[in-house]
């Protein structure tokens, strides 16, 4: 079967499929970009009298949020599990 412009059905079927992975790339990329500024913003706002490993378990808990809000997020259905980025 094919359309008006000359694509077939499994042509078209390929391109939406396409388009459905490289949107939710692009929505990864974004999330990564937005982690990365937030990251670097709490790295600039640190304590620089406390130790590396405070400041990095600091960083995390300002990253990931409340372990409360896990159950709530979208994005993480169903998990507990904490992000270590």
């Amino acid at each position: 079967m094919a359309q008006n412009n000359g694509t077939s059905l499994p042509e078209a079927i390929g391109r939406l499929i396409e388009l459905g992975l490289t949107a939710h790339d692009r929505r990864d990329q974004q999330k990564l970009r937005a982690r990365k500024m937030a990251g670097d913003a709490i790295d600039g706002m640190g304590d620089k009298a406390t130790t590396e490993d405070a400041r990095i378990a600091r960083k995390q808990d300002l990253l990931n949020g409340p372990e409360e809000f896990d159950r709530l997020r979208k994005d993480r259905p169903g998990t507990t599990s904490r992000s270590k980025t």
